[in-house]
Formats: C-alpha cells, sequence, structure tokens
C-alpha cells in the first residue's frame, strides 16, 4: 500500500563530511592558538580589555 521512504546514499554522507570539515577547522585553530607565540597570545589576551592604547 505504502512504500518505504528510502534515504539516498548522499542524504547520509552530508553529515559526516561536515563534521570532518568542522572538526578539521578546530584542529588547524587548535594547533595554531597552541604553537603562538607567547609576545602574541599577550598582546592578543589583552586587547579587548585595553582601550587607552592605540594600535
Amino acid at each position: 500500500m505504502f512504500k518505504r521512504i528510502s534515504q539516498d546514499e548522499w542524504a547520509a554522507i552530508v553529515p559526516i563530511i561536515s563534521f570532518v570539515v568542522i572538526f578539521t577547522i578546530f584542529v588547524f585553530a587548535t594547533i595554531r592558538a597552541l604553537r603562538m607565540a607567547s609576545k602574541d597570545r599577550e598582546r592578543l589576551s589583552s586587547l579587548p580589555l585595553d582601550s587607552s592604547e592605540k594600535h
């Protein structure tokens, strides 16, 4: 009477691809932040709170 609705193969692959892309961006950003020089880390950490100094 009713036909069973079947998912296409691409519908199962899209979430996996999007997860891999987001995970790769996260890992890249984490590695870049960990390898940053301490001078740059200190400067970037004070940017939102430091309004007296002009850059």
